[in-house]
């Protein structure tokens, strides 16, 4: 019996994440259904570890459970929109002035490698992957302050705002801006200027929004 529960949720993880990056990439529409019965169809597995990874995908604020109805991607409001990367800028705002008075040699050296990919990337244009690193750079000022507690309210902040991350660079003026700022706030951040690193990312973030909800009001015109 542990033996196929733990089957189920090593399939339901597997589920989650495949559901997840569909959701996040845009395949499933904000406000689609997502049907069990054609979910399990799609993947090859039964409905049991689909309804398990409908069920964090919910607590992970992508997606939405309505009683008697099902399960439906999770649409934001503009309101909502805006609340995330307030909390979001709340959040890194707080974990930068809290990283330790000067970084681990291996810390910086994560971060430089950080800037470098993300130099990559855009350099290639590929904006998918930029995006990819772009956030888990994000993550890991978090990763650096050992809160466990802060990571844990950035998961589900990190999450809510993947849905919509890719609008925030939509624009190729805002992709240059883009680079240009993640260079300036990874060097600050690395050289201890904590102040000056937090007002970066401040800009940055607002810069992202502004541009975000610019791009989710053209898409829902269109």
């Amino acid at each position: 019996m542990p033996t196929k529960k733990l089957q189920v949720n090593t399939i339901s993880r597997q589920v989650y994440t495949i559901l997840k990056k569909s959701i996040v990439s845009g395949h499933y529409e904000p406000s689609q259904w997502l049907q069990e019965a054609q979910l399990s169809k799609e993947l090859g597995v039964s409905r049991s570890p689909i309804r398990e990874a409908l069920k964090q995908l919910a607590a992970d604020g992508l997606v939405k459970e309505i009683p008697n109805k099902g399960t439906f991607v999770r649409e934001f409001s503009d309101k909502e929109m805006l609340e995330v990367y307030e909390i979001r800028g709340l959040l890194e705002s707080y974990a930068i002035s809290h990283l330790p008075e000067e970084l681990s040699d291996e810390q910086k050296s994560k971060m430089e490698n950080y800037k470098q990919r993300l130099r990559e990337y855009y350099d290639d244009d590929d904006l998918e992957e930029y995006i990819v690193v772009d956030s888990k750079f994000h993550r890991y000022i978090i990763e650096c302050t050992d809160n466990s507690i802060l990571m844990e309210l950035y998961r589900r902040v990190r999450n809510m705002n993947m849905l919509f991350r890719i609008y925030s660079l939509s624009s190729k003026a805002r992709f240059d801006e883009s680079i240009e700022e993640h260079t300036d706030l990874i060097d600050n951040i690395i050289n201890g200027n904590y102040d000056e690193a937090v007002r970066i990312n401040a800009s940055h973030l607002s810069s992202a929004k502004e541009t975000a909800l610019a791009q989710l009001h053209k898409k829902k015109e269109g």
